[in-house]
Formats: structure tokens, sequence, C-alpha cells
């Protein structure tokens, strides 16, 4: 099911305009890449709330300047690793969903380990929450924004809003620390 449902998708990801109003481009990103990132995550939260399994992968851009996503991940309900890349590949930026809204997990906010797998890598990244929001992780500096807030992206019908607490519209690495009751 999760294979069908996959492939019908990926046949439309090409082609399909997200049905959200477009937000600006995120900082250090085009408005390309980032309208191509919110037709992708328009398909790929869906399936990441139905099966309540966070999926993952790549952006690339060819020497024309299009974009596309390596071949999708399937994680669990918590992580998901991306697939290797191929030799001489170089990632744009990372992708990844949070999967279905789980009592007690702060799914609504990238989590540390996202923003600083983004850092190691060099690569900027993004990441879909199960409320509908957009996040860009700058992975220069570990400081991240949401791109469109709660129900610009498709929302898990089981979300409860703001469960954590209020969701800023960013965080620099530290703050994000802070939010999970950490220090560095």
């Amino acid at each position: 099911m999760i294979r069908r449902a996959l492939l019908a998708l990926s046949a439309s990801i090409a082609f399909a305009a997200p049905t959200a109003v477009l937000p600006t481009a995120a900082k250090g990103q085009s408005a390309e890449e980032t309208a191509f990132v919110m037709a992708l995550m328009e398909g790929m939260n869906q399936l990441s709330v139905r099966f309540d399994r966070e999926v993952c992968g790549f952006i690339l851009r060819d020497a024309e300047g299009r974009y596309s996503s390596t071949k999708v991940s399937w994680g669990g309900s918590a992580s998901c690793a991306s697939l290797p890349l191929g030799h001489g590949v170089i990632p744009v930026s990372s992708w990844h969903t949070h999967a279905a809204w789980a009592r007690g997990y702060d799914g609504e906010v990238p989590s540390i380990q996202d923003v600083e797998g983004d850092m190691s890598m060099g690569v900027n990244g993004w990441v879909a929450t199960p409320g509908g929001r957009l996040w860009f992780v700058e992975g220069a500096t570990g400081s991240l924004r949401q791109v469109c807030g709660r129900g610009c992206l498709p929302v898990d019908p089981g979300f409860v809003p703001e469960e954590h607490g209020p969701v800023p519209e960013g965080f620099s690495l530290d703050g994000l620390y802070a939010r999970f009751g950490r220090s560095r």
C-alpha cells in the first residue's frame, strides 16, 4: 500500500504545483528551491502522517538549475536515514518529515539531531511537521526558521496544537537546546 501511494505521488511531484500560498524563499535558498520543496512536502507530509513514519531524502540541482529529490527513504516514527548519495553527487539540502503527531513528542520543531546532522554534513535542511509547518535549517549556523506556519502543509487530523508551548517563528541552535531543556 505504501509503495502504491508513493508511486502515485512520485509520478505527480515533478508536475504538481503546491496548493498552499508560497512563502518567500528561505534565506539562503532560491524561490525555485522553496517552491520545489513545498510541492514535495505537500505529498510527503500526507504519506508520513498517514503511515506514521518519517520520510527523508536530499534535494539535488542539475546543470540546468532543475531541482529533484533523491529516492525517498522511509524511517520510523521518530527517525529517518537517507539513502547514501552516489559518487560525486552533491546535495543542495536535506529534507524530511516528522511523521504523525504523538503525545509528549515535540515534533513541531526540528530536533537538535536534525539541525546538528545538517551542520555536520555541511548542508541546509527542510523539515515538515505534523501540524503542517515547514522549517528551513541553515546548515552553516544552525539557525532555523519557519518558512510557513501551522497548516501550510497537510496536517495530521489528530494533531494537538502547541502541546509544548508556543512555536516561535525561528530559533538559534542554543534556543532549540533551551526548548528541549538541554544545554550544549
